[in-house]
């Protein structure tokens, strides 16, 4: 077991990073480039972005990785270095000076039928793909995030135990609140998509991206009670707004600081931010959390 896996069986408070694809857009990244290429071609400002954070208290960092499976990757004709991008990812996150490195892995992009034209088999396969290779860099554990299919996202973790049994596995669904609650685009429920997770062998499980911090309040409500595993919890910095031709999220640091802490005073063991959320909103989230004395 390794220190962080010990970390979520202790359930100690963490304070995760905030969004890294944002950040590198605001650094530069054009539309329609994938993030994960910044990696090989721009690995300064990408390891820069992680010690961003670092500097700002986070106590874990997500590698770029987050569509660095081979179907993602060949969108961009990029499919052939996903072992040197899954593992060069892990390296700059580890240069930061993070003190945890979560290896982050994002969906295929595609949708099973009717919806789309996607397989179970080459998902998994990718997924495996990915796996082998960020478990040969060694990071402190897995973060499956932003899935909206719970059928997705039940295989990359299937996968990911398999590629990588020797470390921890988180798994982050992303959900819109409906009137009857809380529930992913292909209509996976709250409660039930975090007990199959947890069933399914994940050591953490949660909700990232879509929500703002006082929805995500609330769905960690019903998460808390739902399942008896960690939980992750990673709202957006606001709802987005177009402003001159740019996207813009309204919320302020101090904003969503507040309310993040509330979340983690329900018992929720890892926090942190996604979309819009910089190294401003974890270090005031931080600042927060130390007032409370919450942190260990």
């Amino acid at each position: 077991m390794n220190a962080f896996a010990e970390r979520l069986r202790r359930r100690e408070l963490t304070l995760l990073d905030g969004g890294l694809g944002s950040l590198l857009i605001a650094r530069g990244l054009a539309g329609g480039e994938a993030p994960e290429s910044w990696v090989l071609w721009r690995p300064d400002d990408v390891r820069r972005a992680h010690g961003d954070y670092v500097g700002a208290g986070s106590d874990a960092v997500h590698t770029a990785t987050f569509g660095a499976n081979t179907i993602r990757l060949a969108r961009h004709s990029l499919a052939d270095r996903c072992e040197a991008l899954n593992a060069e990812g892990v390296r700059l996150a580890r240069e930061s000076g993070a003190r945890f490195v979560l290896a982050d892995v994002g969906p295929t992009g595609e949708y099973l039928p009717p919806v789309g034209t996607g397989d179970r088999r080459s998902w998994k396969e990718a997924f495996v793909r990915q796996g082998k290779a960020l478990a040969a860099a060694v990071p402190d554990a897995l973060h499956v995030e932003t899935m909206t299919d719970l059928r997705e996202a039940l295989i990359a973790l299937e996968a990911l135990k398999e590629s990588a049994p020797s470390l921890p596995v988180m798994v982050s669904l992303t959900f819109e609140k409906k009137k009857r609650g809380f529930f992913t685009i292909m209509g996976d429920a709250l409660a039930g998509s975090l007990r199959s997770l947890a069933e399914a062998g994940a050591d953490a499980v949660g909700a990232n991206c879509t929500l703002v911090s006082a929805d995500m309040r609330l769905l960690a409500e019903e998460a808390r009670v739902a399942v008896d595993l960690p939980l992750v919890i990673q709202p957006n910095a606001g709802a987005p707004e177009m402003q001159s031709g740019t996207v813009f999220y309204s919320q302020a640091p101090a904003a969503f600081a507040e309310e993040m802490a509330q979340v983690a005073s329900l018992g929720i063991e890892l926090v942190g931010g996604c979309c819009g959320t910089d190294p401003r909103f974890i270090r005031a989230l931080g600042d927060r959390l130390d007032s409370k004395g919450t942190r260990p």
